[in-house]
Order: structure tokens, then C-alpha cells, then sequence
């Protein structure tokens, strides 16, 4: 039935050649290319529900799977049905209010032109991590398309180097956005035909549900197939941390607010929220449950939870729909990847070549550095990824950059804004963090040797201490409703 990568590189051509035609004359300038003012409620909610999910929901979480269960599909749960709504409902709404094109600007009108740089810095640094985190993902799936006769490192990677440059090197913002739009719909679909073929299979082959319950039972292993299985380690390793991370480090990111900055109005950023939080939610579901089956199963355990699912794929499924499933992890890895680099880009260009270095730049000028700056921010995640043999680690140390930069930026937001408050409680918070990552105490017991456990209570209660003992203005949102024009420096 032929190979599945054909069926693959048939879909993106198809795919990424449909939205470069959409766009052919629409992309002429800056503005265009982040699609200011375009993007109506669907658009949003497909690019917003595929930036957070990424390896997070599928190769990170069946990983986690291996070692803590089913019940790890409370990350997806928490970043569905809380996170994307806080970004829809409250954080993009201020950020549009603000009148601000980037994040780092947000905390320069809070705290002042270099508070603005710092962030725009971490921002690159810590995103980049997570972009190759998504590039080990992209390559996980290019590996069970060629059936694993292309060696996952390095060309698996290099490859999914150039697709998530395809992905949105010609028309930015608005090209991202009508990808995701048949990549969610495709992922989601994909997806579950994959899990209810796999259970054929498994009817066939090993009794159904109940040989794979056996097979753990045999082990004492049968917890790892419940659900609402609460113990330490999975509340302390990844319900809190997911938690935390995603809504802290994440909200901080430049990559989200691009589809809600370039919405028609605020209104269609508050309509999206219902289909951007059920495609969130239900995303996670069948990759776990065919995580839980292929470490049942020796000939497919073998390679290790990384690659369990797409070696069961592989063993079990025809051909399409090997390449199908590989197609919804791509979809998933390309679009969280992409949205993080062109946020890095924006940043790099906005805030550091025209912000910092030079002033007077034209518009023109800025939109020509937009596509090369791309494709330098994809080799700074690509080039890592070649080394990085675990994606989870680097979720927890670069989205912990983000905390103290949340809790400031919220406190700045909604109640006072004070620098002095802001720059202590986020300089400490990040001495807190390196010294937690390079050098964990031994006195800090299990979990929390986790770097963000030290790093969040140190971000809150700095936080919110200092801001109400140290001088500062009213919150941001109460001066800008007020009438008070945002004032950036030149």
C-alpha cells in the first residue's frame, strides 16, 4: 500500500501549497506578515490550541506515560481547560488593550526600557529550548515515517529543521494560522483512527483490553491503567509543575499572542476559547492510551518510550494510517515549533535590532530581516536538538524562566507596578533557578529538587512582599482604562 512518508509529504505539499496560494499577494509588509487585524475566531483557536501542545501533549506526555500511567493525562486536562482559557478570557484581552505588539514591551511600559530588554533575552533563550524540544518531537514522527531507516539523529532532526521553516518562512502569521486550522482537524481525526485501529489489532492479537490489563497485572502495574491515580509522584512531578509551567512560562512567551494580536477585534479572541480548549483537551487522549499498550508489549517496549508508539504504528497499522498518525504528530510538533520560533523572531527583530540597535529603521527593512532571522532562530534550536537525548528536562528549566517574570507582570497588570519589586524579586528568582538546576541541595527531598518548586515561592512571596512595602504606580490596566497612553521609548 506503499510507503507512509508518501502519504506525509503528500499532505504538507498539499497542505503548506493551499496556504502559500491563499496568501500569494495578502503578504507585502510587517503588518502583514503578523497578519494584524485578519485572523477571525477559528483561526485563533486552532493556532492557539496547537501552541501549547506540541511534544508537550503527545511525545513528552507518552514518555511520562511509561513511568506514571494514565493518569498523566491530567497535563492535557489542566492546559485545555485552564490555561487556554486564561490566555483567551484575560491575558491576550490585555495585552490588545495595552495597544503593545510584543510581550517585552508589556513589561516595559510596567517596569521601565530595560526590564523590556531583559525579558526580550530570556524570552529568546528559554524558547528556544522549547523549540527543540518540538524539533525532537517533528523528528520522532519523520522516523516512523521512513520506518525507521533514517537514523533519528541527525537526519530526522535536520529534516524537521526544514519543515518547521516551511511551515511559516512565506507568509508568517497568516499562513500559520490557515495551517493550523487543517492540522487541528487533521490531528485530532488522525489520531483517534489510530487508537480504535490499534484496538482492532489488539482484539486480534492479544485478547482486547483485557490481554493488555493482564500484562500489567502480571507486572503489579495494573495502577499505571487508572485514571484518577493521585499519588505523590504524579501530583509533585507533573500535575503541579504542568500546572505552573504552562500557565507562567508560557503566558510570558511571545508565541501565543501572536494569533490573538492579529485578531479581527477582542471579541473574536473571547469566541475562540470553547473550540480552542476542547481541541486542547481531547488532543492528549490517544496518544497516552497507545503509550500504555506498546510498553505492554515487548517487541515494541524495546526501543524505549520515546519511540513505543510510533514502532507499534509501524508493526500494527497499514500504511496511510501509519502515515496519517505520523501526519498528527508532525501537525501537533510543526505548530507549537513554528509559533515559538516566529515569536523568538518577532522579539529578535522588534525589540533588538529596531528597538536597540537601530531606531530609525523602516518598516521595509524590518519585514526583509523577518525571514532570514527565521531561519537563524530555527539552526539555534536545531543544532542542540542533535544532543538532547530527553525532552522533559528541558520544558521544567526553560519554562521556569518565566515564573518570576509572570507573577511580576500580573502583579504590574492588575494591582501595582513597582521596578524595584519587579527587578530584586526577578533576580533573585533567577539565581534561585541556576542554582537549583547545577547544584540541587541535598536537603531538598524528592520532587522538590524540581527547580521550579524553589523558583515559584520565591517569585510569590518576593513578589508580593516587595510590591507592597516599595513605592510604585497603580496597576497598568487601571492607568490605560483610565485614559493614560502607553509611552515606549523610541
Amino acid at each position: 500500500m506503499g510507503n507512509p512518508i508518501v502519504y506525509a509529504v503528500l499532505y504538507f505539499v498539499i497542505v503548506i501549497g493551499f496556504s502559500t496560494y491563499y496568501i500569494r499577494g495578502k503578504v507585502k509588509n510587517m503588518d502583514d506578515f503578523k497578519s494584524g487585524g485578519q485572523l477571525n475566531w477559528i483561526m485563533i483557536a486552532a493556532g492557539l490550541a496547537l501552541i501549547p501542545l506540541g511534544s508537550g501533549h503527545t511525545m513528552s506526555l507518552w514518555e511520562a506515560s511509561a513511568g506514571l500511567g494514565a493518569s498523566v493525562l491530567f497535563w492535557g486536562i489542566i492546559v485545555g481547560g485552564i490555561f487556554v482559557p486564561l490566555l483567551t478570557l484575560w491575558f491576550g484581552p490585555w495585552m490588545r488593550e495595552l495597544g503593545v505588539s510584543t510581550f517585552p514591551e508589556s513589561m516595559e511600559a510596567l517596569f521601565g526600557r530595560k526590564m523590556g530588554y531583559l525579558h526580550a533575552c530570556v524570552n529568546i533563550g528559554a524558547f528556544t529550548g522549547i523549540c527543540m524540544g518540538e524539533t525532537l518531537a517533528a523528528g520522532g514522527a519523520i522516523y516512523g515515517l521512513t520506518g525507521g531507516k533514517v537514523p533519528y539523529f541527525p537526519w530526522c532532526i535536520i529534516i524537521a529543521y526544514i519543515l518547521i521553516m516551511v511551515y511559516v518562512v512565506f507568509g508568517g502569521c497568516l499562513q500559520y494560522a490557515i495551517v493550523s486550522v487543517v492540522n487541528a482537524t487533521v490531528m485530532i481525526v488522525g489520531s483517534y483512527i489510530s487508537l480504535i485501529l490499534v484496538g482492532g489489532w489488539i482484539v486480534v492479537n492479544l485478547g482486547g483490553w483485557q490481554g493488555i490489563f493482564q500484562t500489567y497485572t502480571e507486572q503489579n502495574l495494573s495502577w499505571k491503567l487508572e485514571l484518577f491515580r493521585f499519588s505523590p509522584d504524579l501530583l509533585f512531578q507533573i500535575i503541579i509543575p504542568v500546572s505552573v509551567l504552562h500557565i507562567a512560562g508560557v503566558a510570558v512567551a511571545q508565541g501565543p499572542y501572536i494569533p490573538m494580536l492579529a485578531a479581527k477585534s477582542t471579541e473574536e479572541v473571547r469566541k475562540s476559547t470553547f473550540l480552542a480548549t476542547a481541541i486542547n483537551g481531547l488532543a492528549s487522549f490517544p496518544w497516552v492510551c497507545m503509550a500504555l499498550i506498546a510498553m505492554a508489549i515487548p517487541m515494541f517496549a524495546a526501543g524505549g518510550a520515546k519511540l513505543s508508539v510510533i514502532n507499534m504504528a509501524l508493526h500494527t497499522l497499514p500504511s496511510p494510517i501509519v502515515g496519517l498518525l505520523m501526519v498528527c504528530l508532525l501537525c501537533a510538533t510543526l505548530s507549537t515549533g513554528s509559533s515559538f520560533l516566529l515569536g523568538n523572531t518577532t522579539v529578535i527583530v522588534e525589540m533588538i535590532f529596531k528597538r536597540a540597535c537601530y531606531p530609525e529603521m523602516k518598516p521595509e527593512t524590518e519585514y526583509k530581516l523577518m525571514r532570514p532571522v527565521l531561519l537563524i532562530t530555527g539552526l539555534m534550536a536545531c543544532v542542540p536538538a542533535l544532543f538532547v537525548p530527553l525532552i522533559f528536562p528541558v520544558f521544567l528549566w526553560c519554562f521556569s524562566f518565566g515564573i518570576p517574570i509572570f507573577v511580576v507582570w500580573v502583579i504590574g497588570m492588575t494591582w501595582k507596578a513597582s521596578p524595584t519589586a519587579a527587578w530584586i524579586t526577578v533576580a533573585v528568582a533567577y539565581i534561585v533557578n541556576f542554582v537549583w538546576t547545577f547544584a540541587t541541595p541535598t536537603w531538598a527531598p524528592g520532587p522538590f529538587a524540581l527547580n521550579m518548586y524553589p523558583v515559584t515561592v520565591i517569585s510569590l512571596v518576593l513578589g508580593i512582599v516587595l510590591t507592597a512595602i516599595l513605592p510604585g504606580k497603580s496597576g497598568l490596566l487601571k492607568r490605560v482604562r483610565a485614559g493614560e497612553k502607553i509611552e515606549l521609548a523610541a
